[in-house]
């Protein structure tokens, strides 16, 4: 699946309804991950904003079971 022009609300809302799993079950799984605790509002103003960081990016996948995959155009 070619992601490369979606904004983070996309992507996000996509692998948690693959996942099945609410916000608040991954910001919990954020939590006992990383160790620090992301108010929702927060979370959520960040995705919309496209502000989520790579790192938390990351992380995310990880707990979602992802794979981050980077592939070469083809001309």
């Amino acid at each position: 699946m070619d992601i490369t022009d979606w904004n983070n609300d996309e992507i996000i809302r996509l692998v948690m309804a693959k996942g099945r799993v609410t916000q608040k079950v991954l910001l919990d799984a954020l939590k006992d991950y990383g160790g620090k605790e992301i108010p929702q509002s927060t979370f959520s103003c960040k995705i919309r904003r496209n502000g989520l960081k790579l790192a938390e990016f990351q992380q995310i996948c990880k707990i979602l079971g992802y794979n981050l995959i980077l592939e070469r155009k083809e001309k």
